[in-house]
């Protein structure tokens, strides 16, 4: 078996960590420091593993307590989910075999954070999740293993998760079993299709009513629970909006820009111009919805 020291954070983070705890000898794991989500919004691998019994820490990846944890647990391969920090490559070779990195992504594109939302956000059909060997730069190694699977127009980034997270079970499997036979071919990336994309901020999911429908539609399912949800405003009340259908309109009255019409108890309409109008299905606002408010 293999002797991995594991690094990662959220739900598919202890995911991983049940699959490499059947399949390898984990003698350590690496969890970011205290976030206020940690263990409410997602599960938390520093919980796991005290909760397993398995040698851990909490680190940034830059202080001297991460190359001593190294160096003191003697592993084979460091294997990386969601560890939002990028490592030099002092720590990347204290371990004879390197360190893997799971990417949701069909790399080289969509480097960097929040690929799935951003993935969804380009109106993208079909995501990916990629094991690639971890160099200096962000998502830029050899590629060893990958998966896809595709999306409808109306699945949002809850949906996207549900449908990855038994994959990153399926392909650590699969990439632990090509790193302790040695037979693999690693894929170098192609630098001329790579495409990187920063963080998201709570922010960025303000939505313009007078944009494109469709690009309105990608925004709300990108940032869909477990996010935080697109929005807009009525009367300086922040609504937002979970989940929408885009409908065409066929023989409606015309109304202004980001009006709400056709309001019953857990439904209503927004219009957005003459061909189409969002018919939201889930929502959070304070306060009851009034006939013909207009977002502002």
């Amino acid at each position: 078996m293999l002797k991995i020291i594991f690094l990662g954070n959220h739900t598919v983070g202890v995911t991983v960590l049940k699959e490499l705890i059947n399949i390898s000898e984990v003698v350590g794991i690496v969890a970011h420091p205290i976030d206020s989500e940690d263990g409410t919004v997602y599960e938390s691998v520093f919980e796991f593993a005290k909760e397993s019994n398995i040698p851990t820490i909490r680190s940034n990846g830059k202080d001297g307590t991460l190359k001593e944890f190294i160096i003191e647990k003697k592993p084979d391969l460091l294997y990386i989910v969601d560890f939002r920090y990028l490592l030099n490559k002092e720590i990347i070779n204290l371990a004879p075999l390197g360190a893997l990195n799971m990417h949701p992504s069909k790399l080289p594109q969509y480097r960097g954070r929040a690929s799935i939302n951003w993935a969804i956000l380009k109106g993208e059909t079909q995501i990916g999740l990629s094991v690639h060997f971890v160099e200096e730069g962000a998502d830029t190694g050899d590629i060893i293993a990958n998966t896809y699977i595709d999306l409808n127009d109306n699945q949002d980034v809850g949906d996207a998760l549900n449908l990855l997270y038994p994959k990153y079970s399926e392909l650590s499997k699969l990439a632990i079993s090509l790193m302790e036979s040695g037979k693999f071919k690693a894929i170098k990336q192609d630098e001329s299709k790579s495409s990187y994309y920063p963080k998201r901020k709570p922010e960025d999911g303000k939505i313009d009513f007078q944009d494109n429908p469709i690009a309105i539609k990608n925004l709300i399912r990108a940032v869909a629970p477990p996010y935080p949800g697109a929005f807009g405003f009525i009367e300086q009340q922040k609504l937002i909006i979970q989940k929408a259908i885009l409908l065409e309109n066929n023989s409606i009255e015309a109304h202004p820009t980001g009006t709400i019409y056709e309001v019953c108890d857990n439904s209503f309409h927004i219009y957005l111009n003459s061909t189409s109008s969002l018919f939201v299905t889930s929502w959070d606002f304070d306060g009851k919805l009034a006939n013909r408010m207009k977002i502002l």
